[in-house]
């Protein structure tokens, strides 16, 4: 594992979401083109945290953004829930198309060692940075695996 990847246990807050969805895995092509449609259609709302995406696997791929109580939801998008519970939460660095590679590493390398194993529930990225505004090797993303504790046998 990179000396630079760390990975912390957090316990993530159930919210409302309205999202994108796509059936198509979340690749970075998928991921960049679903999230710059999400930003478009958002585009004169205000910003509520930062956006993020819920990658269901085969199942397929949701951009989402925090919903907003106060205001109507764009025709284009629908509710969902970001489903809260324990999350290992490591940062990744750089562009997605290398998302996999950090996912890879918490997953077979720091997963198997921590004392929690992966439980049902999408993979959360968390989009820290905002591609419009910063360069491709400064973008920042906390990938977010759904966890619980490993019982001693």
């Amino acid at each position: 594992m990179r000396p630079s990847l760390s990975v912390k246990v957090l316990e993530l807050d159930a919210l409302k979401l309205w999202a994108l969805r796509t059936d198509a895995p979340a690749t970075p092509e998928t991921i960049g083109l679903t999230q710059a449609r999400l930003l478009r259609i958002c585009a004169n709302l205000p910003r509520i945290g930062p956006a993020c995406g819920l990658d269901h696997g085969e199942g397929g791929y949701e951009a989402c953004r925090r919903a907003l109580s106060d205001l109507p939801r764009p025709e284009e998008l629908y509710e969902t829930n970001l489903p809260g519970g324990w999350h290992a939460v490591g940062t990744h660095m750089g562009g997605y198309e290398a998302l996999r590679l950090t996912l890879g590493e918490m997953l077979e390398q720091w997963l198997p060692h921590s004392g929690f194993r992966r439980r049902e529930g999408p993979l959360v990225y968390r989009y820290l940075t905002d591609p419009r505004e910063t360069a491709e090797a400064e973008l920042r993303t906390e990938i977010c695996v759904p966890v619980q504790p490993d019982p001693i046998e």
